[in-house]
């Protein structure tokens, strides 16, 4: 290292559902890393999304929202991906949504921070909005941090006070991940993920919580007029032939859109042409094969 005060360290968000953990990784990171939609529980694995800055690297960890729901494989592997994640750890980052009553999700989260005695940041979200009713009963919790933060992840709005805030308590060392590296994110997951993403936005109630995507091929190949393309082999499973019927829609119509909307952002983001195959299919034991 150049620097001998260069400091380096891992701090993980946590937080409840659809406090905005995902679109605050984004902007620290200042690329998309995890998929947001509206609905919650939408994060179901551990994203590193990485800042290089002269001064240091931040390594910050994404996990998935504490919630209470009816137990289930998935709901059970989730949870143990949040206390694994916490291990190890140099800077707690809770996020809270002041716009919604403290509840049963926070008190929880609230009791696994305060075990823990690594240094914690509270980070209030969606500063851009007028009416956040319940922000003074979390400043009144401040106390209890070692910094409280008011952001709007979704207007990058205070995300460098986060930064700097959290170089305040790391340790000095070596970086963790190259410099220029963002993500420990595959290119192959982060496809699966941002279809995933616009099958939330494209279906309602349970059904995208019932599906997952699996990756079958990727591969270069030639379009009729000789151009480079990517062609993309993915398969949505869910756990039953209703929710097959409802993913496929009237016409294959509903898959469509799915398709027509990931593949426009996917060439967006790999400036290149794209053919994305989806199909929907039935696997019923897939939340049980998870590990």
């Amino acid at each position: 290292m150049d620097n001998p005060n260069f400091k380096s360290g891992i701090a993980v968000l946590v937080g409840r559902t659809n406090v905005g953990k995902s679109t605050l990784l984004n902007a620290l990171v200042g690329t998309k890393i995890a998929i947001v939609t509206p609905k919650p529980q939408t994060t179901r694995d551990t994203y590193h999304g990485i800042v290089n800055r002269p001064e240091g690297q931040i390594v910050f960890v994404d996990t998935p929202g504490i919630f209470k729901t009816q137990p289930s494989k998935l709901v059970t592997n989730l949870h143990h991906k949040v206390r694994d994640a916490i291990e190890g750890i140099d800077v707690f980052v809770h996020v809270a949504d002041p716009t919604r009553p403290v509840g049963p999700e926070d008190q929880r989260v609230i009791e696994m921070v305060s075990h823990v005695t690594k240094p914690k940041i509270l980070v209030l979200n969606k500063l851009d909005l007028p009416d956040r009713p319940f922000r003074q009963s979390w400043v009144e919790r401040g106390p209890k941090y070692a910094g409280v933060i008011e952001v709007s992840a979704l207007k990058d709005k205070n995300i460098d006070l986060v930064i700097k805030a959290i170089f305040g308590h790391l340790p000095v060392g070596p970086a963790h991940y190259p410099e220029g590296q963002v993500s420990n994110v595959t290119n192959e997951f982060w496809i699966t993920e941002l279809i995933r993403e616009k099958l939330y936005l494209k279906t309602s109630q349970e059904v995208p919580y019932t599906a997952v995507v699996k990756l079958e091929k990727i591969e270069d190949r030639k379009t009729k007029d000789g151009r480079s393309m990517l062609y993309i082999k993915a398969v949505i499973l869910t756990i039953d032939d209703r929710h097959q019927r409802m993913l496929i829609g009237q016409g294959a119509r509903k898959i469509k859109d799915i398709g027509s909307f990931a593949r426009k952002e996917l060439e967006v983001a790999m400036n290149r042409k794209i053919f994305l195959d989806l199909d929907v299919l039935v696997d019923k034991d897939w939340m049980d094969k998870l590990t």
